[in-house]
């Protein structure tokens, strides 16, 4: 077996870290099916009377076992074995966006690979206030232990659902008023110019080929952030961040409330 799949197994099964695995058990939403402990850390009790009060088992296990168990040493003492993550319902998704609000903002990621970017992409999403993110099912980094432990544990408090055809999906998002918003570092139109203030989705493209040709020409928009430094591109979680400030910043948040227009 290559260290890859390795990984990718344990990615599956556990997630890890005091952080990740307490936002995890009070969302209550991608419930555990067990909790591990370190037999000789201190400052677990909290997190093992968290557990059993939603009937979750709680073990204990050596540092060397946990670390083995999970593929990681920076396990901090928790690890917990997960069952596959609970992606919403695409449909209800939407719906319940435009129940809540009627400019929802909603991210698409056009084939991530990179589960640290995909997770800082999560946590973005969440803090700036995104109904939810749309990826694709094939060719695309899903939700792994890496990916909830980069988000912080965003993933526990947004929806994030699969689609199987992303151009057919965007094109139902687009009947129902959304534009699409492609973050392209090649636009013309730079991102203070642009009109954020409706329905819109956000497309953020692959790390290395950027957003799919196809899906590119579906969209309503494409806009480039303006650098002043010699990189000449920023990397898709910090892109989408940025993006995501702006389209906040035009609906009137200030201090996570919002001003009356």
């Amino acid at each position: 077996m290559t260290k890859q799949s390795l990984l990718g197994s344990h990615q599956r099964s556990w997630i890890w870290g005091r952080n990740v695995v307490v936002e995890t058990l009070r969302a209550g939403r991608w419930t555990p099916h067990e909790l591990r402990l370190a037999e000789d850390a201190g400052g677990l009790d909290e997190i093992a009377k968290l557990a059993e009060s939603r009937s979750i088992r709680v073990t204990s296990e050596s540092t060397a076992r946990l670390a083995q168990l999970c593929g990681a040493n920076d396990h901090q003492g928790v690890i917990a074995k997960m069952p596959p993550f609970p992606y919403a319902e695409v449909s209800q998704l939407v719906e319940d966006a435009f129940n809540d609000s009627n400019a929802p903002v909603f991210l698409i990621t056009d084939h991530l690979h990179d589960a640290y970017n995909f997770g800082a992409i999560v946590r973005n999403a969440e803090c700036f206030g995104a109904a939810g993110l749309f990826i694709p099912i094939d060719r695309q980094v899903g939700v792994t232990s890496q990916v909830a432990r980069s988000s912080a544990g965003a993933v526990n408090a947004i929806p994030i659902a699969r689609v199987a055809n992303l151009l057919s999906f965007v094109s139902e998002l687009q009947r129902r008023g959304v534009h699409l918003v492609a973050a392209s570092e090649h636009a013309a139109t730079p991102l203070s110019t642009a009109d954020l203030s409706g329905p819109i989705a956000i497309v953020i493209g692959n790390e290395g080929r950027g957003i799919d040709q196809s899906l590119l020409e579906k969209c309503d928009l494409a806009i480039s952030i303006p650098l002043a430094g010699r990189v000449g591109s920023l990397n898709a979680a910090v892109a989408a961040g940025v993006v995501l400030y702006e389209a906040t910043r035009q609906r009137g948040i200030v201090s996570g409330t919002f001003k009356e227009a």
